[in-house]
């Protein structure tokens, strides 16, 4: 049987339902926990009596792990929430790739701005420092999940058994959290691949801006002769879309190429961005993809604890009663034999 809660999918349903389990009987004989009767001593097993309700058994936890595993879940994993908020700072350079001249502000401290803009811009947009981080999001997700989804299982086996586990799987933690990680990295692989696209146009960005930096800081003079002069200048030579310049600061026609030429990578990076705006959306959905096979196996899981507490934990004269807990659960027994015959 596959280790942990989240890597049950393949396992077979009647091998989940341990209906091949060996169990002791009353009379010190073995029966099967699918079998009616003892074949030493004729007594009865009741466990059969939760394979009538199967569907229902089956249904009544997945309720359960959708309302309140899974949450928990997509809560553990980081990559996912991480790639959402590079999404949000990559849609606010998209909108504002340059800042926005006040009226009446003064020109030095409008480029004294623009100057302390970019290294900001640039370091929340790298897709190399995001690809960094995600080694160290894999790990804590993994982590967190793999230990949510032991802690979650354990608590919905502990309440409708009544019957709260021997021992625990704290050992088993490890091999589950390398097997999340993965998985999340196989999620991921596609992304990484675009991030390293985007990295590209960020790179050629980046050196573009550093001949324009000396422009943007040195001191600019906006009044006077020499600022009109410079105004008609911006006027019939304009640098780009995107360098939104109140007026012109290049000295010589080298200078206004090295402008002309940051503002042309600084497109093709807008350009690459919102190629780059559906790899979240594809990320999200083979998540889905993830998450549903997560959920069959957290029900296999269950499943099979359950068989395994009703039938080789507990001891004979205890399985009556925890199946009758099983039954007395809403949604699983019918409402007149709970009223008249179920455990509360």
């Amino acid at each position: 049987m596959t280790v942990g809660p989240l890597h049950q999918t393949a396992l077979d349903p009647d091998e989940a339902w341990g209906v091949n389990l060996e169990i002791p009987c009353a009379c010190g004989g073995k029966l099967r926990l699918g079998d009616k009767k003892c074949k030493g001593c004729k007594a009865k097993n009741s466990f059969p009596r939760l394979l009538k309700k199967r569907k229902r058994i089956e249904r009544w936890m997945d309720r359960r792990i959708q309302s309140g595993v899974a949450p928990k879940l997509d809560r553990a994993q980081l990559f996912l929430e991480s790639a959402r908020k590079y999404d949000v700072v990559l849609r606010e350079v998209v909108r504002r790739p340059f800042p926005r001249h006040q009226k009446k502000e003064d020109l030095n401290r409008f480029m004294r701005r623009v100057v302390s803009f970019f290294p900001s811009m640039f370091k929340s947009t790298s897709p190399k420092q995001m690809a960094l981080g995600i080694t160290d999001l894999v790990k804590r997700s993994s982590a967190g999940m793999a230990r949510t989804a032991w802690k979650e299982c354990e608590k919905i086996l502990d309440g409708v058994t009544g019957k709260p586990a021997s021992g625990s799987q704290g050992h088993l933690l490890g091999e589950q959290a390398e097997r999340v990680a993965t998985d999340l990295l196989n999620t991921g692989k596609p992304y990484l691949e675009a991030l390293k696209t985007l990295q590209l146009a960020h790179t050629r960005m980046v050196t573009a801006y550093g001949p324009v930096k000396e422009i943007f800081s040195r001191h600019h003079q906006s009044g006077g002769t020499q600022g009109l002069w410079n105004k008609a200048r911006l006027k019939f030579r304009p640098v780009g879309e995107r360098l939104r310049l109140p007026t012109a600061i290049w000295k010589n026609p080298a200078e206004h190429e090295d402008l002309k030429r940051f503002d042309a990578q600084l497109g093709k990076f807008m350009e690459q961005i919102r190629w780059f705006f559906d790899q979240t959306g594809k990320l999200q959905a083979r998540h889905n993809v993830q998450m549903n096979t997560y959920k069959l196996s957290l029900r296999k899981h269950l499943v099979y604890g359950l068989a395994q507490r009703i039938g080789t934990t507990a001891k004979p004269p205890e399985r009556l009663m925890l199946v009758k807990r099983v039954l007395s659960q809403k949604g699983i027994g019918s409402l007149p034999w709970r009223w008249f015959f179920g455990i509360r």
